[in-house]
């Protein structure tokens, strides 16, 4: 078993690369920990090339996820390891993925469409809410942060191995296309008279969020089907991801409560 120790390793380099500044053009993305790497594995996912750091060989948890993994394995000195990894407290296992592509589909399914999110928490946080709700499709423009970054992959929790993930697209097309196949859009807005417990919800929909400064732009406000508020004992507003929880949530409630 040979361990790799220099940081001039082109293969480590390029890893390097990929968790300081990944790029959406990147034709893969990179895991950190045992917890997503046993997510991609219970997806029915694979790896294209896994990290370990030496120590960890002997970890039960990854040489479970070792075990399960077809793609070659590259063994780094813990030093090595610990200069790559983003993590604070690393779990000593890294695997580059190949991303997966989402098309726009014709199906009648949920879907979240987002423009400009631009903090990492905040979108893996939205992204987890969806897969929970039972989102099929999260289309993102090009203004929203990567969702490969391993910021917004941590904070997903897995999402990604659930959700068609369409990234950079025009969401004025996705909008116009989606309500031509009968998927209403539906934006919140604090001063819409209509309340989302008041609007049926039994079909598919999509939502739209905008970033946590401007919000939606006014050009994708005017091509939504309709604007709801969500109501609220106090304060101003909330926060993109607690709104888009609050959104997809109930959607399933309704949806569910329908099909008893």
């Amino acid at each position: 078993m040979t361990i790799i120790t220099s940081k001039d390793n082109t293969a480590v380099k390029s890893l390097k690369r990929q968790l300081d500044k990944p790029k959406r053009s990147d034709e893969t993305m990179v895991l950190e920990g045992i917890h997503l790497a046993q997510s991609l594995i219970e997806s029915g996912g694979q790896a294209q090339r896994g990290w370990v750091a030496q120590t960890a060989m002997a970890h039960p948890e990854i040489v479970a996820i070792l075990a399960q993994l077809s793609c070659p394995v590259m063994v780094l000195s813990d030093v090595l390891f610990r200069s790559l990894s983003t993590l604070v407290q690393g779990e000593s296992i890294l695997l580059e993925v190949k991303k997966p592509l989402a098309q726009v589909t014709e199906e009648r399914v949920n879907a979240l469409l987002l423009d400009g999110v631009q903090d990492a928490g905040n979108l893996g946080s939205i992204l987890r809410s969806a897969a929970a709700a039972g989102v099929r499709t999260v289309y993102l423009n090009d203004a929203c942060v990567n969702p490969y970054s391993p910021k917004v992959l941590r904070a997903g929790v897995g999402a990604h191995f659930s959700l068609q993930i369409a990234d950079g697209v025009h969401l004025l097309d996705i909008m116009h296309t989606l309500r031509a196949n009968g998927v209403a859009v539906l934006a919140t807005s604090l001063t819409a008279s209509t309340s989302i417990d008041e609007i049926d919800l039994t079909s598919p929909v999509a939502w739209l969020f905008g970033s946590e400064g401007s919000g939606v732009s006014v050009e994708l406000i005017e091509a939504a089907s309709q604007t709801v508020i969500i109501p609220m004992a106090a304060g101003e507003s909330l926060n993109v991801a607690a709104a888009a929880a609050v959104c997809v949530f109930e959607t399933a409630r309704q949806q569910r409560t329908r099909s008893q």
